[in-house]
């Protein structure tokens, strides 16, 4: 069993092949048990034989149902030359049957492309959502700090972020030793850790060797109660007194992954050692903000690596969530619209750049783009087609009319859009950026 788990898992199609297969050959099975005389139960009451093929085709679709039929009718065939059955070849009755699983699998091909689009639509909003979460903690963490301590910390939050995501452009959205040794500094500096470690994380197992490590470090042990459970569960995992049974204990203080939005794990991050006035629930909290943070900038370098290496102000997640508009247009036909809004230099640029940011929707995704001889502020604008632009307009001109007393026409403002279709993104973004520039 655990060898056919494996070459399952290894070769996901061969399943459905093996399932096809079996529940076609399952009713002229029993039907050679029962009624040997016809096994197919052409002249019984109730063409039992086409459940095989209706459930074929309700589970995976047109292909597999027509697969089914086809190898009904060989079996037909081998068995009428093997002798076994008499009589003429029962056309009308396998043409119906036919039929009735093109319909059930055209109508499980449609739903399961609903089912899809559905799924990616709530999938991408969620990951989204938590984006938008973790930016607003650390915006807020950050204001904090800098107000308590202005003098002693001038470095703030925002800044280190920035310079982390300065080495994933550099590196591509490698998880190196020199981004862990950045990203160490970081978490050492505003969670206050005293001796810890990362570790990389590589099909669902650490790599012994740390990446990068403060103070003695952790040593790696795979048997920890707190490692296990924070790679198991996919969230921080840290010593507490209800939280460990009689005879259980732990070599770290706190286990917590490296885990992007949509669910990879990167990396762990062990701590052996911290003030213990510091492991408290806020600090924990923002550990995992900061890590999550981290790994999201990972994954997006990682995904939008090419359109990077071409601009490189281009933000990482604008350019990543760029990458998957693209291929949910091309896979599911979902649509998306960037944005391309030209601004000529005045001595309200910098306010005019500020009300477009405030016009983005939660879903929305911004690039500001310094020319020289004039900004671009790109928008890129998820699940919206050209019919919601329209809108977008309209609460522009208003704004503007409202602030400034002034409309899109009268400040030189041009608006460009492109919908999204399944090309390469970047020759996309490269031809709408390049237009009348």
């Amino acid at each position: 069993m655990s060898v056919l788990n494996g070459i399952t898992s290894r070769f996901p199609q061969l399943s459905q092949w093996l399932e096809t297969l079996v529940l076609t050959l399952l009713v002229p099975l029993l039907g050679c048990l029962l009624s040997k005389d016809d096994p197919f139960f052409v002249q019984s009451a109730f063409p039992w034989l086409w459940f095989g093929p209706l459930l074929v085709a309700l589970r995976y679709g047109i292909a597999p149902a027509l697969s089914s039929v086809s190898f009904l009718a060989v079996l037909w065939f081998a068995l009428s030359l093997a002798g076994l059955l008499k009589g003429a070849f029962p056309l009308h009755f396998m043409l119906g049957g036919a039929l009735l699983s093109l319909i059930a699998g055209q109508f499980s091909s449609v739903w399961t492309t609903r089912l899809r689009r559905s799924d990616q639509l709530s999938r991408h909003a969620s990951e989204r959502f938590q984006q938008l979460s973790r930016a607003y903690f650390m915006v807020r963490h950050s204001h904090d700090r800098l107000e308590q301590n202005l003098v002693s910390r001038p470095v703030t939050l925002r800044q280190a972020m920035m310079e982390l995501r300065r080495l994933l452009v550099e590196r591509g959205g490698e998880v190196s030793n020199e981004l862990a040794g950045e990203l160490m500094v970081i978490l050492a500096h505003y969670c206050s850790l005293s001796s810890a470690a990362i570790y990389a994380v590589r099909r669902g197992v650490p790599d012994p060797v740390p990446l990068a490590q403060c103070g003695q470090g952790a040593s790696y042990r795979p048997d920890d109660l707190l490692l296990r459970s924070a790679l198991e569960s996919g969230t921080t995992a840290y010593q507490a007194a209800s939280r460990l049974g009689d005879g259980q204990h732990s070599s770290y203080l706190v286990a917590a992954p490296l885990r992007t939005s949509s669910g990879r794990m990167l990396g762990v991050l062990l701590v052996s050692d911290m003030p213990f006035m510091a492991l408290h629930r806020e600090t924990l909290q923002i550990l995992g903000v900061l890590l999550a943070y981290a790994a999201d900038h990972v994954e997006a370098a990682t995904i939008a690596k090419r359109l990077i290496a071409v601009y490189p102000d281009c933000p990482t997640v604008f350019g990543a969530e760029l990458v998957k508009m693209t291929r949910l247009r091309r896979d599911l036909d979902i649509v998306s619209t960037v944005v391309v809004i030209n601004l000529q230099p005045g001595p309200r640029l910098d306010e005019l750049c500020q009300v477009l940011e405030r016009q983005q929707r939660g879903l929305d995704h911004g690039w500001r783009r310094d020319l020289g001889w004039c900004v671009q502020f790109v928008t890129l604008m998820p699940f919206t087609g050209p019919a919601a632009l329209e809108g977008y307009q309209a609460r522009l001109n208003e704004v503007l009319r409202k602030q400034f007393g002034m409309t899109l026409q009268s400040v030189g403002i041009t608006i460009k859009y492109a919908v999204l279709s399944g090309d390469e993104p970047l020759i996309q973004l490269a031809n709408l950026l390049t237009e009348d520039v």
